[in-house]
């Protein structure tokens, strides 16, 4: 859907812009005709009131008729016999327009064009006196080159238009698009893991009560179902109210209910929900380096994206491994710190881990359940509160997760 869009889109802003420029070259054309049309009036009047009409008025024709101008100037008396003029004026035959003289004795300039002689001349008719009146005429040869010119180039110009055209066309279309194009692969990619990840639970809880109903069954047997079942359940409760999150975060913001909130306690009680499993790792974690420390958070959203991350902790901690966690504030910012050994992993997946849905190599062989969100979750509450999540892999195996963010009280609050 999005190419043949973006196609259409390409061809409708390729046909404007070009239709807006040829636009602009008409406009330009006729600018530029009028222009020189204004110049060349000008040069006229010029000539005249300054060389010959001194000339005229001083009966000085003689002189008149020696002057070698390119233009052709003439007088004639009010019946429209020519009287004088400059050199070779005789042989300038062109047909006097009697109602511009006309209007020319009453005093009035006029202007025409006309072709003679297979060549288009600006033919001006000037009062000189009550009995007389000139004409002036020059060729339009020098501005139908210019035009020529003009013409010429936009011709030659038109392909090279046509390619810019479509060029930038494209580009502004695929960088409008872009957004667009985001989320409609992200609701494509979204609705096929959702399908991918609901299946299996579904297919087990299925299963389950299919071979439950096949025969008649202990109590103890029918109770075992029931647990399987609502161990799937609280799965898909719990990957509904990922997806759920996950559905908005490519729109806004979650919405914050905050308050001052002791983030220490908070960190304990996660850390006591997961004793069972850091006893059975074997997991030494280390919280000697956390203190007292309130902030203003939204409380619900904040365990969840520090739980989401002590979690990944204990799963990735090899057993006998260790997890730090550290908790300070200073005058600028409150800082959570928590680090833990794993086995190396690719650096350049790094980049990719806080992608929805996406799991390590050493995840997927060494088979660590997780659906691939805690993470994407996690920068998303963050992010919510104004600030945004890193990770990092030191030399000696040892991954430490940033985030930073603004709260009320502090500046930033950063958990390392």
């Amino acid at each position: 859907m999005i190419k043949p869009t973006q196609r259409k889109l390409t061809v409708i802003f390729t046909t404007i812009i070009i239709v807006f420029n040829a636009l602009v070259l008409v406009i330009s054309f006729a600018t530029l005709n009028r222009s020189l049309i204004r110049s060349l009036k000008n040069h006229l009047n010029h000539d005249v009131k300054d060389e010959y009409l001194a000339y005229v008025r001083n009966g000085d024709f003689k002189t008149l008729e020696d002057m070698r101008e390119h233009e052709y100037f003439q007088v004639f008396d009010k019946e429209g016999r020519l009287i004088s003029g400059t050199y070779g004026f005789q042989f300038f035959k062109l047909p006097v327009n009697k109602d511009l003289i006309a209007q020319a004795l009453s005093g009035r300039q006029k202007y025409e064009t006309v072709e003679y002689n297979n060549e288009r001349y600006l033919v001006s008719y000037i009062p000189v006196d009550s009995q007389h009146t000139s004409r002036v005429a020059m060729p339009l040869s020098a501005i139908l080159a210019y035009e020529r010119n003009f013409m010429n180039l936009t011709l030659l110009m038109m392909p090279v238009m046509l390619i810019v055209s479509f060029l930038v066309s494209r580009y502004l279309v695929n960088q409008a698009m872009k957004p667009i194009a985001d989320v409609f692969a992200f609701q494509e990619n979204f609705s096929s893991n959702v399908t991918h990840e609901l299946r299996s639970p579904l297919a087990s809880l299925k299963g389950n009560l299919e071979v439950t109903l096949r025969k008649e069954r202990s109590i103890d047997d029918y109770r075992e179902t029931l647990r399987l079942g609502l161990r799937e359940v609280d799965r898909m409760v719990d990957m509904i109210n990922n997806l759920y999150m996950l559905a908005s975060s490519k729109f806004r913001p979650l919405d914050l209910v905050k308050k001052e909130t002791n983030i220490k306690p908070l960190i304990e009680e996660i850390i006591g929900a997961h004793r069972a499993y850091i006893l059975s790792k074997k997991i030494n974690v280390d919280t000697s380096a956390m203190g007292e420390v309130k902030c203003s958070c939204d409380d619900v959203l904040m365990r969840r994206a520090v739980e989401n991350l002590i979690d990944n902790a204990v799963k990735y901690t090899p057993e006998g491994g260790v997890i730090s966690i550290g908790l300070h504030r200073d005058e600028q910012r409150v800082s959570l710190s928590i680090s833990n050994t794993c086995e190396c992993f690719n650096r350049d997946e790094m980049k990719n881990f806080f992608e929805p849905f996406y799991r390590g190599q050493n995840a997927l062989k060494r088979g660590i359940d997780g659906k691939g969100l805690g993470l994407y979750i996690t920068r998303y509450i963050v992010r919510s509160h104004g600030g945004d999540v890193t990770m990092k892999m030191k030399d000696d195996n040892l991954c430490t997760i940033e985030i930073t963010y603004k709260t009320a009280g502090s500046s930033l609050l950063k958990l390392i």
